[in-house]
């Protein structure tokens, strides 16, 4: 048994938080006092009601929105935020940190190279060891405030520790915690770029958007996904290869690797979305274009994506025709408030 927190109270946290409960794991769950997510409702029934692949009740040691409480004096962090809260949260647990804690960023944004600096600007001598998952083990919703559907579970996820010669003993520890294999990658740097839900999500949001602002009920990927979105993402996926083959790393096409996660051997992009029961059990349809589709994969993959392509000259049109289309679909500027990687920090973590 070990003692975790899990920081963020959505969907995936709660999914992990009463999963680990029922493997009698000491789990302290966090929410943010200004995003409680079914944090109130966790408190009052001491737990989490989980169905789908997993079911049972899941009793958690404490559900809190004290975060020092929460981290404290657990051996291992798992960060189930969305990216665009990773770096707040990590700054201010930071006095809280222990040596020899495991942090680990539960998808691939680049959380853990931000992370990473923060520490060594703000805390050099804390030996922590800080990680990130290529995607999130699950596909799960929250159906009520502390019931969690899940609804499929990969078959692996990759993962990387900042100091990749840590990433060894760090699958070691997680064995008994991330509900699936862990296979080690190459580098934090190959984990981000591991994840494609930017390529997927943010395509099929903006493509949808009229669907989504109206809202008509639809399967987001099955009948949001036509053959001519997935040619977009074909040529996206394509980008996001090519960057990676520049960096030294064979990246799979995006449906590949799904099918990988998944145990499929669907034949296309196209194939995969329309039939993935992973993929297709629910809905999936976000409640407005504002969803962390665009807010999170935008910002914090996209862009990220965008700036690597410059450092090291490879072109990224359609990757910037969707950052340019979704900042002028909510009248912002993501490029100006993504995450960008300069070539010193991509050279450092690569």
């Amino acid at each position: 048994m070990k003692k975790i927190a899990i920081l963020g109270c959505g969907n995936g946290g709660q999914a992990l938080a009463g999963y680990l409960s029922l493997l009698g794991h000491q789990v302290n769950l966090y929410a943010h006092p200004e995003h409680l997510g079914g944090i109130k409702a966790i408190q009052q029934c001491h737990g989490i009601e989980l169905s789908g692949i997993v079911s049972g009740f899941g009793k958690v040691n404490l559900a809190s929105t004290d975060l020092q409480e929460c981290v404290a004096d657990a051996e291992v962090i798992l960060m189930t935020l969305p990216a665009l809260a990773c770096e707040e949260i990590f700054t201010n647990m930071l006095p809280y940190l222990k040596n020899g804690q495991i942090i680990v960023n539960m998808a691939g944004y680049f959380s853990s190279i931000i992370e990473d600096q923060i520490r060594i600007k703000r805390r050099p001598e804390l030996d922590i060891i800080i990680t990130e998952l290529t995607t999130f083990p699950y596909a799960c919703r929250a159906e009520a405030n502390n019931k969690v559907n899940i609804v499929a579970n990969k078959k692996f996820v990759g993962i990387s520790a900042t100091d990749p010669s840590q990433t060894g003993n760090v699958i070691r520890e997680l064995a008994n915690i991330i509900p699936c294999p862990l296979v080690a990658k190459s580098s934090a740097l190959e984990v981000s770029l591991y994840n494609a839900s930017g390529i997927y999500h943010s395509v099929t949001v903006i493509f949808n958007a009229a669907r989504i602002g109206n809202k008509d009920e639809f399967y987001f990927y099955k009948e949001g996904i036509s053959e001519e979105t997935a040619n977009a993402m074909i040529r996206l996926d394509q980008e996001r290869r090519n960057m990676g083959q520049k960096l030294g790393y064979s990246l799979p096409e995006n449906y590949q690797q799904l099918n990988a996660y998944y145990g499929y051997n669907y034949n296309s992009i196209y194939d995969y979305y329309k039939n993935s029961q992973a993929h297709n059990t629910i809905k999936f349809m976000p409640p407005s274009t504002r969803t962390r589709y665009i807010l999170e994969d935008i910002q914090y993959l996209l862009v990220p994506w965008q700036s690597i392509g410059q450092s090291l000259n490879i072109e990224t049109k359609g990757i910037k025709a969707m950052i340019d289309i979704a900042s002028f679909l909510h009248d912002t500027d993501y490029m100006t408030s993504g995450r960008k990687l300069d070539l010193g920090i991509i050279n450092y973590y690569k």
